[in-house]
């Protein structure tokens, strides 16, 4: 009830930054980098979606227009800064209806990435095939149930790690269909120098500087995973699969 009202009292933002990128793949430390740097308002993530696991599958399948959807969350929408991983899957619906908004895409290699997703959900990388219901951070929030799937994306997978890979790509190709409308950013070049990264990407979307944030870059958003593995061994016959459905898309962006 609370949030229908916000929604109702709100208004859209003509033209917000949308902060885009795969699940774990960085948009949560940078997005609240740049709105601290640039004092600007942030959506960090849609929280009252995430509980309705089904909201996804209602926009792929068109039981849910995207206009209706963004003036359900209108609350979200009316803020200067817009990060949610899973607008990701949608860049073609907010081109229209965002015209003067500006799109940061962020990018992690897809070996870590997934690794990433997995050890947030403690779910092991070499498995053949998974049962949701195994795993308690699924059941938790079953909106991590739409991460390990790409069938309402129209992508067959024969498994959760192909399925995976498979959304990466998706949302690398759908940058790379528009990469003259969005400023790409890589999680790696980020993790050089976290403070000169911001500063030059605020200054790449037009945004003013406002506040020094060097102090704040290692700051903790989300549980960490561990990313000092051997991949090869952490996903075992599964890597195969990553590489053959990322390897093209990886070469574009310069993995």
């Amino acid at each position: 009830m609370k949030h229908k009202i916000l929604s109702t009292l709100s208004v859209l933002k003509k033209d917000p930054v949308f902060i885009l990128g795969n699940q774990k793949s960085g948009t949560t430390i940078i997005a609240n980098l740049i709105a601290q740097a640039t004092k600007k308002s942030l959506t960090s993530d849609f929280k009252s979606a995430i509980k309705n696991s089904s909201l996804q599958l209602e926009l792929d399948f068109n039981l849910l227009s995207f206009n209706d959807f963004v003036q359900r969350y209108r609350y979200e929408f009316s803020k200067d800064l817009i990060k949610e991983p899973f607008l990701s899957y949608y860049i073609p619906q907010l081109f229209e209806t965002f015209p003067m908004a500006k799109f940061i895409l962020i990018v992690r290699n897809p070996f870590q990435n997934i690794r990433s997703i997995l050890n947030r959900l403690e779910i092991p990388g070499d498995l053949e095939n998974i049962n949701f219901n195994d795993y308690d951070e699924i059941k938790k929030t079953p909106v991590w149930k739409l991460a390990l799937q790409s069938n309402m994306f129209g992508l067959k997978s024969s498994n959760y790690i192909e399925s995976m890979a498979n959304r990466w790509n998706y949302v690398v190709n759908s940058y790379l269909s528009n990469s003259d409308h969005i400023v790409l950013v890589k999680y790696e070049d980020f993790l050089k120098n976290k403070a000169d990264f911001i500063q030059k990407l605020i200054k790449e979307i037009n945004l003013d500087y406002l506040q020094d944030i060097k102090y704040k870059t290692e700051i903790q958003y989300q549980k960490k995973g561990t990313s000092d593995v051997d991949l090869s061994k952490f996903f075992g016959d599964n890597y195969e699969k990553i590489e053959r459905i990322c390897k093209i898309n990886m070469n574009k962006i310069g993995y």
